[in-house]
């Protein structure tokens, strides 16, 4: 039966680049794949937990951390970029004693896993892009820091409309159904905004994103990719993404009946994400 791992290790961790705050679910069996997931944008981890009762973390010694600017990990001085992300990932996988790992990377996640795979392709055994796009003026992923200059209230409107285009019509045509999801989500978005907003973490985080753009190393990143996308996401639709699969050396493209959550909100999508990852693995525990 899936499951909370038996064991999760929180708190702050204290990097060569920063603290972050991190979590790490190793797994009881030793031969268990590591696996690196890079959450999204708002991957605060007081709010963002339903990743702990999917079956990645009942196959899986699963370690992630709040990305710099969000929640509780420091949000140091100067401009941010993508490859700041990376190096993050990198700090923290040293930190832990982890010289290998798959890297699932969700949304913003998957983006700073296309850098981190150029950056150090010899860490990574394979990797999960979900919800993702390359980057450039032909499939980035939609702007979302103009949310920031809306009320919370519209801006989780657009944000449910954004990510699943089956909920604009719900709005019309079911208003009590859909208002339900923005009260769910409208509560998210408040809770969310302090610290990550209200410092300007969020948004210092929102324009690295913006600048985002790996087109030009995607034929250098030989791992094994596995690509998941949600037939219904606007905000990394289908086709950019599967113009990033197109553009990997050794990648796959699965799409599903889903929006920008593909990967938890889909339990095929979860289960084509665990057999990439199983598939790809040929360390052990000590390489």
């Amino acid at each position: 039966m899936m499951g909370r791992a038996a064991t999760i290790i929180e708190g702050p961790l204290a990097t060569a680049r920063l603290c972050v705050h991190h979590l790490h679910a190793p797994n009881a069996d030793p031969n268990a794949p590591r696996v690196l997931f890079l959450g999204g944008s708002n991957f605060d981890l007081r709010l963002k937990r339903s990743f702990l009762d999917s079956q990645l973390t009942c196959r899986c010694s699963v370690l992630t951390f709040e990305p710099r600017g969000i929640g509780r990990t420091e949000r140091p001085d100067g401009d941010w970029i993508m490859q700041d992300y990376a190096r993050d990932a990198l700090a923290v996988m040293d930190t832990i004693g982890w010289q290998r790992a798959a890297v699932v990377g969700e949304s913003f996640g998957g983006m700073t896993a296309l850098h981190l795979a150029a950056l150090a392709p010899n860490r990574i055994t394979s990797m999960v892009i979900a919800s993702a796009t390359a980057g450039g003026p032909a499939h980035r992923s939609f702007d979302i820091s103009s949310f920031l200059t809306l009320s919370r209230e519209e801006a989780a409107a657009q944000a449910l409309c954004l990510q699943d285009s089956r909920n604009i019509a719900l709005r019309e045509d079911n208003p009590q159904a859909f208002a339900a999801l923005l009260a769910q989500r409208l509560l998210f978005e408040v809770s969310f905004a302090s610290p990550s907003v209200d410092t300007g973490g969020y948004a210092r985080l929102l324009d690295a994103r913006r600048a985002h753009d790996c087109r030009d190393v995607l034929g250098q990143i030989t791992a094994p990719t596995c690509v998941l996308a949600g037939r219904y996401d606007r905000q990394a639709r289908p086709k950019a993404q599967q113009a990033l699969c197109n553009a990997l050396p050794d990648a796959s493209f699965h799409q599903f009946d889903a929006g920008h959550g593909v990967l938890f909100a889909a339990p095929d999508a979860t289960a084509t994400a665990l057999d990439a990852i199983r598939s790809a693995t040929t360390y052990r525990v000590g390489t």
